[in-house]
């Protein structure tokens, strides 16, 4: 709003405005209200049981996964003196000069019309913080399996004879992982000391509902960790497997423990926001406010 102001004031912009600081609050509140408009598009497939949308509901998690790697990032990067201009470059105004049609995109480089090499695009990839680091290859490539076509997630979809739109797979999974994303970027959005709330209690309730997804997933990620060492496969991967001809038996599901590790571990990341993340001695997180440190 400053820039817009000021460029209909005196049609100009100043370059401390055009880099101000302050454009992280846009950021985060962009990367913030479009997962939430997200997680409601989740909810309502949630709801069918029909077909059962989990496949889907991957897809969508993986924006909202995407949203919070790259905003933690920003919001991590432009308080950085040195990285400001580059940072406010890569995250606004190259894609708002791409989408409005001022620069193009070739292959990787940003360009204006003329040709001149304004930056690059990178991957999410690039932009991981944290301990986002330990388990971001491994569920990164799990959703993608989900949201290319990827005949890897044939058993989705497959009996080993004909092919089905109805099969339920992965719901519990679909469910923690939104829940699991949605968290993250509440923490680094809503739940920062300094942010504006109408009342004290409102505050309250916000790091309670952290506080209280947290515990969940930790109950979810238990359980999940324990099916993921117990089960073998079942008729329809078994059959999908006689494909390779492989005489060993798959380490999918250990993979996907190792992966579901490390998830769990990153609950008790205390970089993203300002929830305070220490258990007592059965295991529960004591809950703490701002004000109250």
């Amino acid at each position: 709003m400053d820039i817009l102001m000021e460029k209909a004031y005196t049609n100009n912009v100043s370059k401390d405005l055009l880099y101000s600081n302050k454009l992280s609050y846009d950021y985060d509140y962009y990367a913030f209200t479009k997962s939430t408009k997200t997680l409601h598009a989740i909810l309502n497939l949630l709801k069918d049981k029909r077909y059962f949308f989990n496949e889907d509901i991957m897809m969508l998690i993986r924006s909202i996964f995407e949203n919070h790697i790259l905003s933690r990032y920003f919001r991590e990067h432009i308080d950085i003196e040195i990285e400001r201009e580059k940072v406010i470059n890569e995250f606004i105004q190259n894609p708002l000069g791409i989408s409005l049609g001022f620069y193009i995109k070739e292959g990787f480089s940003v360009k204006t019309l003329d040709g001149e090499i304004l930056g690059n695009v990178k991957m999410p990839s690039s932009y991981k913080m944290g301990s986002e680091k330990d388990y971001y290859p491994e569920f990164y490539s799990y959703l993608c399996e989900f949201t290319h076509c990827s005949f890897g997630r044939i058993e989705c979809y497959f009996d080993g004879a004909n092919f089905y739109y109805d099969k339920n797979n992965f719901r519990l999974e679909a469910m923690l992982f939104t829940l699991f994303v949605f968290t993250k970027i509440f923490e680094g959005v809503v739940t920062v000391e300094g942010e504006n709330f109408d009342t004290k209690k409102e505050e309250n309730k916000c790091y309670n509902l952290v506080y209280d997804s947290l515990e969940l997933q930790n109950e979810v990620f238990d359980f999940l960790i324990k099916k993921y060492e117990t089960i073998s496969f079942n008729k329809d991967t078994a059959i999908i497997s006689l494909y390779l001809n492989e005489k060993s038996t798959s380490n999918r599901n250990l993979t996907i423990k190792s992966m579901l590790l490390k998830m769990k571990n990153s609950l008790d990341d205390n970089e993203i926001g300002s929830v305070i993340k220490e258990k007592n001695e059965s295991g529960k997180y004591i809950r703490q406010y701002p004000g109250n440190w």
